[in-house]
């Protein structure tokens, strides 16, 4: 009887805490862990892992907004040299703002 309810508090458990974390995912952080490594994402495939940048919001912002093909880029890991993040359509700075405090909240 101990067991069973243990093993059922133990599955409430790990049930609840991916629906707590939904709840604070905000809506447009699909889009970023397509690509990055980000909380509960996984491995990145294309591009760096978010939770290491040391970029300010505004870099964020900017980044998203006009792609890395821009002359004041502030520079690329070794790794992702070759490969160039497209400006992202669709993502306001207030949406990127709430990406990089989600993303900032694992640090």
């Amino acid at each position: 009887m101990i067991r069973s309810i243990a093993l059922a508090i133990a599955i409430m458990f790990v049930m609840a805490v991916p629906g707590m974390a939904a709840k604070d995912m905000p809506a447009k952080y699909k889009k970023c862990k397509m690509c990055h490594n980000m909380p509960d994402a996984g491995k990145g495939k294309v591009g760096p892992n978010l939770l290491t940048s040391t970029w300010s919001v505004e870099e964020w912002q900017k980044q998203v907004a006009l792609g890395s093909k821009r002359d004041d880029h502030p520079g690329k890991q070794e790794k992702y040299k070759s490969k160039k993040m497209p400006k992202q359509k669709g993502i306001s700075e207030a949406e990127v703002q709430e990406i990089y405090d989600y993303v900032q909240s694992f640090k």
